[in-house]
């Protein structure tokens, strides 16, 4: 059981990392914004664990620690909005941090309390349907970090995140420089796009977000983009951006080449990484 002497503590540490609500970006009504989100169906959120997760050594170790660090780097190239949920009767991140922005080139640390579920959301406005990364930390067979990129609801920045080094989910494709149409928008052109399979349990993933198939969750049951399991070493970095470490999972350009018929690799939009 974690005191709140501990929790005070490791407050007092990541303060630094976590105050990060400097003037507020356009697009939210007040500061700190509270979301409805939907989840990825089978993703971290909705437990049990999904089958096709990649294979990590780690796999199968319970974390011993009073709370899980995430770090987040913005390699987007511009100030971005940030913001968290949790799930009903879950606890809140520790500082309870609510929105802000992430500079240029700035990590953050956000610390992640056991029985925790819950999203970060980024993007270049406050919206729910913002990228977003799905974080638990829970115990039904030890604590555990499970970990995804979805794009569910939506798509406003690439995102990838790795464990131990490796890339395990996300996708750094810049969908909106593809080629592919958009086909919802949302209110700001090319900030934000709205996924028409939010509600298609078992997809296929809309053009649009296609090439992230596997890689982030796409619809919701897109199971290839769950990383629960494999981030036991606790070691989970994720980064913002076309310039991120990429997926293996997601659309190489020489699948993007027969996918859309291009005629070769010079001929594929500058999106694709």
């Amino acid at each position: 059981m974690i005191s709140i002497t501990q929790l005070a503590a490791v407050a007092l540490i990541l303060a630094p990392a976590l105050a990060i609500r400097p003037r507020e970006p356009r697009g939210s009504p007040h500061p700190y914004p509270t979301f409805n989100y939907g989840t990825a169906i089978g993703g971290v959120l909705d437990l049990p664990e999904p089958t096709g997760a990649p294979t990590l050594v780690n796999r199968g170790k319970a974390l011993d620690a009073p709370f899980l660090t995430v770090k987040v780097l913005n390699s987007f190239g511009q100030r971005l909005p940030i913001s968290y949920n949790s799930n009903q009767g879950s606890p809140t991140i520790v500082g309870n941090p609510g929105a802000g922005t992430l500079a240029i080139s700035q990590e953050t640390a956000i610390a992640i309390p056991r029985d925790f579920a819950g999203a970060i959301f980024i993007g270049q406005i406050y919206d729910p349907a913002n990228s977003k990364i799905e974080v638990s930390f829970s115990s039904p067979q030890g604590y555990r970090p499970g970990l995804d990129v979805s794009y569910v609801d939506g798509y406003s920045v690439p995102i990838t995140c790795s464990c131990g080094g490796r890339v395990v989910t996300g996708c750094n494709t810049a969908l909106f420089q593809t080629g592919r149409t958009c086909p919802r928008q949302g209110p700001d052109d090319r900030l934000l796009c709205h996924n028409p399979k939010k509600t298609v349990d078992n997809g296929p993933a809309d053009p649009f977000f296609q090439p992230c198939q596997g890689a982030a969750y796409t619809y919701p049951n897109d199971h290839g983009a769950n990383a629960f399991g494999y981030c036991d070493s606790g070691d989970i970095r994720c980064c913002v951006g076309i310039n991120c470490p990429s997926n293996p999972k997601q659309y190489s350009k020489r699948d993007l080449q027969e996918l859309y018929g291009y005629a070769n690799e010079t001929e594929i939009p500058a999106g694709f990484a």
